[in-house]
């Protein structure tokens, strides 16, 4: 019985650099399939409310411009968030915006994403795996790191 319930408390595992993104089949916030781009080369998780004021300043002046230039996605993990919230505040606020969110809004599908309370999660990619990991706490940290290069591509042989 012990062993039972330290399985069931086990911590999912997390994407560690080197490992492939996670096969999801996201939505956006206006119900519509929403894939990753192919040209892929960063991803801006966020998993809590705190994390989501850091990072929409940010993006309500230029939004889908700023990601589709900067090669990135943002993901959101909502689904923890009460339904009748999600569907009478969340969403429609959410619709608002100029720039696409690709939700999570199933229990477990975000379990790879790593994250830290009140930080957005900056993954680097690179032919889709992971990069780089680590964790924005200011809008100045997530502009950094939209700002950055991407990681030099593999070259052909």
């Amino acid at each position: 019985m012990a062993l039972s319930l330290i399985a069931q408390t086990k911590e999912p595992t997390r994407l560690v650099v080197g490992d492939p993104l996670p096969k999801i089949e996201f939505k956006d916030q206006n119900e519509e399939s929403s894939p990753l781009p192919n040209e892929l080369q960063k991803i801006l998780f966020i998993s809590d409310m705190e994390a989501s004021k850091i990072l929409h300043p940010l993006l309500e002046k230029d939004g889908d411009s700023t990601l589709t230039s900067k090669k990135a996605a943002l993901i959101s993990d909502i689904h923890r968030m009460p339904s009748f919230i999600t569907r009478f505040v969340a969403l429609p606020k959410m619709r608002s915006y100029s720039y696409t969110i690709r939700l999570i809004r199933e229990e477990g599908v975000s379990d790879p994403f790593p994250r830290e309370k009140g930080k957005v999660t900056l993954i680097g990619v690179l032919d889709g795996k992971v990069k780089t990991i680590s964790f924005g706490d200011s809008e100045s940290a997530v502009k950094d790191f939209l700002e950055s290069m991407p990681p030099p591509a593999k070259k052909q042989k």
